[in-house]
């Protein structure tokens, strides 16, 4: 794997922060008053893997027929029979299939599946998806492997806003620090009207992370964004995120630099006692960028009520 190096800073606080929450099913305002424990990173990464697991879809086909598996947002996965593997043996028999798909900001911050990519100088830029998918297929838990070629996506353009000539494939890989990190497909893709809608159509070589994007092209001058995080809070146990305004299917970690003039929410993200604890700053970058998040500033709620927040931002 590639080296990947994270150039945000993060300040130190300087201040020992008090919150507490008064809670109801999905949301919790902060009151001062009572310290807050931060939570361990072991707790932080379970509550992202739940989300992501909560947005499994499974199927169930024989791997000598294959499969066409329509999904909840109408993007259809095509498996042909006879193209599974198991330690490069042709598979038979019955196959489970796993499939997530995510569109939107609120997915992409709960589930930490940011859109992030190295370009071909290998520096990080932002992307604008048209659909991440994450694709699995076992049998009697042994994790398959493509043949034939791979399997054929076919995305409706009009889930992210419609068809953007730039989009190409993307596959994904995890990187030390637990960021997900896309890298250009040189893969068959292309824009087609089918069926009386528009749609991205891709083979896609391999099982796992699969997306549809564009880079953004962010202009000149550009500028660090330094972040001071509340005590005891740091990227093991919490993440910031920047997401552009206008753009809903859109999300970055903090790396490196942002154009001056970007406007932009940035997003504290961490966990509270099984919740998501976190705050919002919408901000527009100015040179030398500095953004303090406290513990005061922080509301602690679900996983359904932080995606429905982060999707309805502007």
């Amino acid at each position: 794997m590639k080296n990947l190096n994270q150039t945000i800073t993060i300040l130190a606080a300087t201040l020992l922060l008090f919150a507490s929450c008064s809670k109801n099913d999905d949301f919790n305002n902060p009151l001062e008053g009572i310290s807050v424990t931060p939570p361990t990173a072991a707790a932080f990464k379970a509550l992202q893997e739940n989300a992501f697991n909560n947005l499994k879809q499974t199927a169930t086909f024989d791997a000598a027929t294959g499969i066409v598996f329509t999904s909840e947002r109408g993007v259809k996965l095509t498996i042909v029979g006879g193209c599974l593997t198991l330690n490069e043996n042709s598979v038979t028999g019955l196959v489970h299939l796993e499939y997530v798909e995510i569109f939107e900001k609120g997915n992409m911050l709960t589930t930490n599946a940011t859109t992030v990519a190295l370009d071909e100088n290998n520096e990080k830029q932002t992307l604008t998806s048209g659909g991440e998918f994450h694709i699995k297929a076992y049998q009697n838990g042994n994790e398959l492997s493509l043949g034939c070629g791979g399997m054929f996506l076919s995305v409706p353009t009009s889930i992210t806003g419609g068809a953007k000539p730039e989009m190409g494939p993307f596959s994904g890989v995890i990187d030390e620090n637990d960021n997900l990190i896309w890298l250009p497909q040189t893969s068959e893709f292309w824009i087609v009207n089918q069926d009386n809608m528009e749609v991205y159509n891709a083979f896609v070589e391999n099982f796992g992370w699969f997306n549809c994007d564009k880079f953004i092209s962010y202009p000149d001058p550009k500028t660090n964004i330094q972040i001071s995080l509340p005590e005891g809070f740091n990227l093991n146990n919490a993440k910031i995120l920047i997401a552009r305004i206008g753009d809903d299917n859109s999300l970055a970690f903090m790396y490196g630099q942002f154009p001056i003039g970007l406007q932009a929410h940035i997003i504290f993200l961490s966990e509270h006692e099984g919740d998501f604890r976190y705050a919002i700053k919408t901000i527009t970058v100015v040179d030398g960028q500095l953004i303090t998040f406290t513990i005061e500033e922080t509301s602690v709620a679900s996983l359904e009520a932080v995606t429905q927040i982060i999707n309805a931002l502007p």
